[in-house]
């Protein structure tokens, strides 16, 4: 235990001598710390937005005058999707869908100002977010660290002369890889509690849910700094210089947090594609009509709706009916459009689940793909959360469609049904959208048949670094 304690200060103050080292990590707090109020303003720049836009499409709702209850389905209503206390750690997939969604009858519409189907949401490029820099950066500064950490000893000669003294091998990678985790500790730790006071102290209050993910991503990025410790420890005790183990490493870095990511998404893609946007929605009107058209008085389907109406009410035409036979026509078309959505959603999104399989095969050799995934999951800003709004979005749309169809059927004589209108007061009750937000354990779902992927590439990076290859390796050189 003296020895490893006696390495670790050893290299911990090597470290300290260098003034240009001290710099790029100054300068990585600092840029840590503009990132992170940078995204807190854009996140409290949003949250406003919305909160100020809810309020004036409840107010414009609540406002309509007498109307007929289909006009009043056609003037249609918004729903929001506020930021997740956490996206402005890790902004996700955030800029590349939409975070308002318009609802109207007989149509269901995509998120505004994005299109998620034609948008890449497997890739994240060069936004300055906090995540982007800890899952990109850092280790470019833990390789400028410690890429050299094993090469110098042999290169004057320390290697050899410790080796000498009985000091075990295992202990002198352990002693050097404490210190340099230790740095990646004092790096990243002032980031998320700087996260967790903003949280708290903002007023926007913290729960137990809150804090579990803070912490768990703390641990995740943490395991993350430890697997590129490792690693920089293996290659620096198997090359024989400096320049050799750097640029070694670089290449690494670009294949793992560069190329592979890219060139994995664009194979998944071209695997199990996605349709998009226009294509998706002229799936839909095909599969409607295909089902049935209520503006035909001779399709079959809608022929069977009015024999069992009719049947249900015990009347023999439908102006005997005691409810305005056209609404009950208008929702039969809601619910049929309504369930082929859905239908046809869950298959996109089975799509997109199949891609996210086959990247997932590459976690156990590629840690940053998991963790970039899971940190999004944490965040609540990664697909599935997008899709969870859309999902929650189109039931809200169904139901308040429906209660204008009620309205309508109840409301509005048929023989009259053009000219009339129902009163105001009916659009005092309705309930306003609110997005309910997903548990922690509908964050962390997608990884629960993958969890045990991490671990292999740890034991594979520790195996390496206490195997007698590496200790064979490291005597012939030294």
């Amino acid at each position: 235990m003296k020895q490893i304690r006696a390495i670790f200060i050893h290299e911990w103050q090597q470290k300290r001598r260098s003034d240009l080292l001290i710099l790029l990590f100054i300068t990585m707090q600092i840029l840590l710390l503009i990132a992170l109020l940078t995204a807190w303003g854009q996140f409290k720049h949003t949250l406003n937005q919305q909160q100020s836009a809810q309020t004036i499409v409840e107010q414009q709702w609540q406002q309509q005058p007498e109307r007929h209850p289909h006009r009043v389905a056609h003037f249609g209503h918004f729903t929001f999707r506020p930021p997740s206390s956490l996206s402005f750690f890790d902004n996700g997939v955030n800029h590349f869908v939409g975070n308002a969604i318009y609802i109207e009858a007989h149509k269901q519409n995509s998120a505004n100002f994005a299109n998620i189907q034609d948008s890449d949401v497997l890739l994240r490029f060069s936004e300055l977010s906090v995540a982007n820099i800890l899952l990109l950066c850092w280790p470019l500064l833990l390789i400028a660290l410690a890429y050299n950490s094993m090469v110098t000893e042999r290169e004057t000669g320390t290697l050899r002369q410790l080796l000498s003294m009985n000091i075990p091998l295992t202990r002198l990678l352990i002693g050097k890889g404490l210190a340099y985790f230790v740095v990646s500790i004092l790096f990243i730790f002032p980031t998320f509690i700087c996260t967790f006071g903003l949280i708290t102290f903002s007023g926007l209050g913290s729960n137990v849910d809150t804090l579990l993910r803070i912490l768990t991503l703390f641990v995740l990025y943490l395991a993350y700094c430890g697997f590129w410790i490792g690693l920089i420890l293996v290659i620096s005790s198997v090359v024989k210089y400096s320049s050799q183990a750097l640029n070694i490493l670089i290449a690494i870095w670009f294949l793992l947090t560069i190329i592979s990511p890219r060139l994995l998404a664009d194979i998944a893609g071209e695997s199990y594609p996605q349709l998009n946007r226009n294509a998706f929605n002229q799936q839909i009107k095909q599969a409607i009509n295909q089902v049935g058209d209520s503006h035909n008085p001779d399709d079959p389907h809608f022929n069977d709706f009015k024999t069992k109406v009719l049947a249900q009410y015990g009347v023999n035409h439908i102006e005997e009916l005691p409810v305005n036979y056209r609404a009950l026509v208008i929702q039969e078309g809601e619910r049929i459009s309504s369930e082929i959505y859905t239908r046809l959603y869950q298959q996109q999104v089975e799509q997109l689940r199949k891609q996210q399989s086959m990247l997932a095969n590459w976690y156990w050799i590629n840690p940053y793909l998991l963790v970039r995934d899971i940190s999004m999951a944490l965040s609540a800003t990664d697909v599935w959360h997008f899709y969870d709004f859309e999902q929650q979005t189109e039931a809200h749309r169904f139901a308040r469609i429906s209660k204008l169809n009620k309205i309508h059927a109840e409301h509005i004589e048929r023989e009259h049904d053009s000219s009339s209108k129902a009163d105001s007061t009916h659009w005092q009750d309705f309930e306003r959208f609110e997005y309910q937000v997903p548990s922690l354990s509908f964050s962390l779902a997608p990884f629960k048949q993958v969890w045990f992927m991490p671990l292999i590439c740890f034991f594979l990076i520790g195996g390496l670094l206490f195997s007698k290859i590496l200790r064979r390796s490291i005597y012939a050189l030294a």
